[in-house]
């Protein structure tokens, strides 16, 4: 089977270097699926408890009454005994204000028009390097990583669509031509904060390539960013009250197990055997890192560096972070054919040449 024009790192390694490899990631699939029902696991808040869902529901819901999103976001987060401090327990209030003005009907409609420009920007990205079977194959991989963000309710969840637009950002990249991926990449940070360590990354990264024009892009981006977070915080402390409840934090180092598991639930590996869907996250996340292309490090850093903030910081029942990364989650598994191919070429090598 012909597997396309994809050019991996293993290309021209040693029988010695591709062993060693080998042996890594049977430990690292087997440290990750063995049982993995001893690590901790997402958690959903009860029928009768008050979740983030509903939160982001009622605020919406004050805003298209004509409230103040700052006002009525303090009043429904008090009601509900959700932390005011600090002030970035506060989402931004560019998704609840756009979801008032347009209506949710409207929001779901744009949701899957942003995820079918998703697959169109991945499909042309991949058209010239994988063939026909594989090719189709990562689509259907991708659709089944957006498969939980095109439910109507997860719209509602920041998470949904900074993951989608980051995704988005990938593909769009081109080195003579960033400025799609720029605004693609600008909207998510806009939406969710969370996006800005994968901006800074990809920042980092026009950096080290000394595109300067790029790279001025993404600092004018964070910029404006940085400016908006300060008018939020001020804002924010115009309404928050001397006794209102403090964040408990989210560094709760859950590991490496619920990141993958959280990752799972998201996406259509909740489907499958809980061993199952962590072994392929394992070995797409393999699949992205095996890829010698700009576009597979972007992807790469999307995954693993999402899958270490849930892993370090995440609490159990914002496992809903893992939707930021869910797109791309097991897309990788496509680019395993010509990485285990050049794998197995290199462990064909003889170690030594003939005399």
């Amino acid at each position: 089977m012909e597997l396309g024009a994809i050019r991996t790192r293993f290309e021209g390694w040693t029988r010695a270097q591709a062993l060693a490899l080998v042996a890594a990631l049977a430990v690292v699939l087997a440290f990750a699926c063995w049982t993995p029902a001893r690590g901790p696991a997402p958690k959903q808040r009860a029928a009768t408890e008050h979740s983030d869902l509903r939160l982001y529901r009622d605020i919406i819901a004050g805003l298209e009454q004509g409230g103040d999103y700052y006002a009525v976001a303090a009043k429904e987060q008090r009601a509900a005994g959700y932390p005011l401090k600090p002030f970035y327990t506060f989402r931004l209030p560019t998704h609840a204000t756009v979801y008032a003005a347009l209506g949710e009907q409207v929001m779901i409609l744009l949701l899957w028009a942003v995820a079918a420009g998703l697959i169109a920007a991945w499909w042309i990205r991949l058209e010239p390097l994988l063939p026909v079977p594989l090719l189709g194959a990562s689509m259907v991989l991708l659709a089944g990583g957006m498969g939980g963000l095109l439910q109507p309710q997860t719209g509602i969840f920041h998470e949904s669509w900074a993951g989608l637009l980051l995704a988005l950002m990938i593909a769009l990249w081109r080195p003579e031509r960033a400025w799609p991926a720029m605004i693609a990449g600008a909207a998510a940070l806009m939406l969710r904060e969370l996006a800005l360590p994968m901006i800074l990354a990809v920042g980092g990264l026009a950096l080290l390539g000394r595109r300067w024009r790029e790279a001025a892009g993404w600092a004018a981006i964070v910029a404006l960013f940085a400016l908006y977070m300060t008018l939020h915080a001020h804002w924010v402390a115009e309404v928050v009250l001397p006794g209102d409840l403090a964040s408990q934090g989210w560094s709760r180092f859950l590991g490496f197990q619920f990141a993958l598991k959280s990752i799972a639930k998201v996406t259509f590996g909740v489907r499958l055997p809980e061993i199952v869907a962590v072994a392929c996250l394992v070995l797409s996340l393999f699949g992205w890192a095996s890829v010698r292309a700009p576009w597979a490090l972007r992807g790469f850093i999307l995954l693993f560096g999402y899958g270490l903030m849930l892993a370090l910081f995440a609490r159990r029942d914002t496992f809903y972070w893992a939707l930021i990364a869910a797109p791309l989650s097991f897309m990788g598994l496509a680019f395993l054919p010509k990485a285990f191919a050049d794998l197995a070429k290199a462990v064909g090598r003889k170690p030594y040449p003939n005399p």
